[in-house]
């Protein structure tokens, strides 16, 4: 299961929640792209409803994607795009590259350098940048395991971006993979051989199992069929001032020792694909005979196609998740013998998260091998053939009983048609809505069974004000509701002073919830009453505390449709909060406050429940109790 958990600013230690299904919470649509030897991104889109919509800053946000509890891509947020969609529906569609990109903020200084290992010339690079970057985009050095024949570089350094300089230098040059990880509030950084591992025996991506699509591409595009081998470039003549003269320069070849052709023929590979010439340069042999034993070297190695993988595979809870340039069993008889394949792309989309899309690594075969595959190929299609001429009669009879299905289908459907004809006419009755209250400690002791009784549908009932504060009837509320039969809700007055103290309150509240109603009937909704400007006086940074408390309760297993927001009216700009986000919106606005809906007023903003007065009178508390009528129809959605 993927969550993604966003950060205003790469170095917040608190962020919010935009995609958990298990809280329901998801992105409209999105693509995380693994890649091997190149910058993993990550494609969402939001709508208005999301914490990311209109809340991105390129370069400053940053987002965490987890498999499970494996942090598994950390990046940062590129130029957004806005849609609207032919619903009418506006849409941000967001790019986030990988922390890897951090390397392509910094420049390389001018420098030669040689007789330096390539872990030392590696820790070289990566120390320039970290001179260079604010602390958060520091790479440290863990593992560096690759090596040359003398393990020595002699290389020259320009003024370039030091991902560029690696790739140049080094990766290009003596192979290799970086590989990044964050972790604990730092940047990690491998050069590595080989960063993956094989499974035999885990994890296969068989036919009839995980393995969902297939395609191989065998491609003879790049086979040589007719070798030129070439040397170091031959030392031109001097010219009379004795400048060595410009312009290209011929090279060593092996026509005085092969009767003077230049080339050698394969004839395996000509008798299967004709003359296809082709040239392989070695610039570090400057005599013909070792030029001549490279080629022959390099002709036994020459393979006759590469092979290109597209794998379509469903992640199932009892394999492990497939992993960038780890290798695994194919199993697919009908296709090829089964072999390790490494994958070097994997993409997830979170629309399907069981489903990945893997790119596996180009292989090459043999002559032999590419033969036999064309073979297998072939008695394929006419096994292929031979099935389909024998399921015909069984695609006959099942059309027969198609045909029987679509008689009984319309039979149906007319029969339904005189059923609605009967009842044509006859508008069901909206299922009946009671009282609604919310009490405290302030109601006193509450009789509950007559409460009920006197048609109340729903009662709110207050748990805390702040943390600081627990209320001194919740517990009696709780307890006497449930044996009586009431659908019940509860509410928290909100004291937060920062978004650690409003993580806090939430997690005091629900906390003293199900201390009471753990295996009981749970509340409908968990309110937050939002009506006194709190975090430290600070007006502007009351989203801020609401968003956190909001997310703190996701964390405990509640979805923000469970979340009712009580916003005071007078102070409803001011707070400027997100209500989107939440399932309903209650807001209190009294008029005359007699007790009557008709001298009240009200709320002039839009709201899905609407607290009319705090004189309302109901059987079983002595004295007045906060009424509330004019339930939406999402609000009605509790009732149900």
């Amino acid at each position: 299961m993927y969550r993604i958990i966003a950060y205003n600013e790469p170095t917040d230690k608190v962020g919010y929640i935009i995609h958990d299904p298990r809280i329901d919470r998801r992105v409209s649509a999105g693509k995380l792209t693994l890649k091997e030897g190149e910058i993993d991104d990550l494609t969402l889109k939001v709508n208005q409803k999301s914490n990311l919509f209109n809340n991105v800053r390129p370069m400053h946000t940053h987002v965490e994607v987890y498999d499970g509890n494996e942090l598994i891509f950390r990046g940062r947020a590129l130029k957004p795009t806005r849609t609207m969609e032919s619903s009418g529906q506006f849409m941000q569609e967001y790019v986030f590259e990988s922390i890897e990109a951090y390397l392509l903020d910094s420049v390389q200084r001018f420098a030669e350098v040689h007789n330096t290992t390539p872990a030392d010339f590696f820790r070289m690079l990566i120390q320039v940048h970290n001179n260079s970057v604010p602390d958060w985009k520091k790479f440290e050095v863990r593992k560096v395991n690759v090596t040359n024949s003398t393990d020595n570089v002699y290389r020259f350094v320009d003024y370039t971006k030091t991902r560029d300089t690696i790739k140049e230098k080094l990766l290009t040059r003596l192979g290799g993979f970086l590989r990044v990880e964050y972790h604990d509030g730092k940047n990690y950084v491998d050069y590595v051989i080989d960063p993956g591992r094989d499974h035999q025996a885990d994890t296969p991506i068989k036919l009839g199992r995980n393995l969902k699509s297939a395609s191989m591409t065998i491609d003879p595009t790049k086979v040589i069929t007719r070798l030129i081998p070439l040397g170091a470039q031959i030392e031109p003549p001097q010219n009379e001032t004795g400048n060595v003269a410009n312009g290209t320069r011929p090279r060593i070849t092996i026509a005085d020792l092969n009767g003077g052709k230049d080339y050698l023929d394969i004839p395996d590979l000509q008798q299967e694909f004709g003359v296809i010439n082709g040239t392989q340069t070695w610039d570090d042999v400057h005599e013909s005979q070792n030029l001549f034993r490279k080629a022959k070297e390099w002709i036994a190695s020459q393979s006759a196609t590469n092979t290109q993988w597209t794998i379509s595979a469903l992640e199932l809870p009892e394999y492990a998740s497939f992993r960038v340039s780890d290798r695994y069993m194919f199993i697919n008889p009908s296709l090829i013998e089964p072999q390790l394949l490494r994958v070097t792309q994997k993409q997830i989309d979170l629309a399907k998260p069981h489903e990945s899309n893997l790119t596996i690594a180009e292989k090459p075969f043999s002559l032999t091998s590419y033969q036999a595959q064309i073979q297998k190929s072939l008695r394929s299609v006419t096994d292929l053939k031979k099935f389909i001429v024998s399921q015909e009669e069984i695609l006959n009879d099942w059309n027969s009983k198609y045909n029987s299905s679509q008689q009984k289908i319309k039979d149906l459907q007319e029969a339904l048609k005189e059923l609605e004809n009967k009842f044509n006419g006859q508008t069901p009755q909206p299922t009946h809505i009671g009282k609604i209250i919310d009490v405290s400690e302030w109601q006193g002791v509450i009789d509950w069974n007559s409460v009920v009784r006197d048609d109340v549908s729903l009662s709110i009932i207050r748990i805390q004000d702040g943390s600081s504060h627990q209320d001194l009837k919740y517990m009696e509320n709780l307890q006497k509701c449930i044996n009586a039969g009431g659908k019940y809700a509860v509410y928290a007055y909100f004291r937060g002073t920062s978004t650690a103290d409003a993580q806090q309150e939430a997690r005091d509240f629900y906390q003293r919830v199900q201390r009471v109603v753990a295996n009981k009937q749970q509340p409908v909704f968990y309110a937050i009453d939002v009506e006194s400007v709190e975090m430290g006086g600070n007006v502007s940074q009351m989203r801020a505390g609401i968003e956190a408390f909001m997310s703190q309760l996701n964390t405990l297993g509640v979805p923000d449709h469970k979340i009712v927001l009580y916003i005071a009216n007078h102070l409803y700009n001011s707070f400027n909060l997100n209500t989107a986000r939440a399932g309903a919106i209650w807001i209190p606005s009294y008029g005359q406050n007699d007790g009557s809906i008709v001298n009240s007023t009200k709320p002039t903003h839009p709201y899905d429940l609407w607290q009319y007065t705090s004189k309302g009178r109901v059987s079983g508390i002595i004295g007045n109790v906060d009424m509330n009528t004019e339930p939406s129809d999402k609000f009605k959605a509790y009732l149900s």
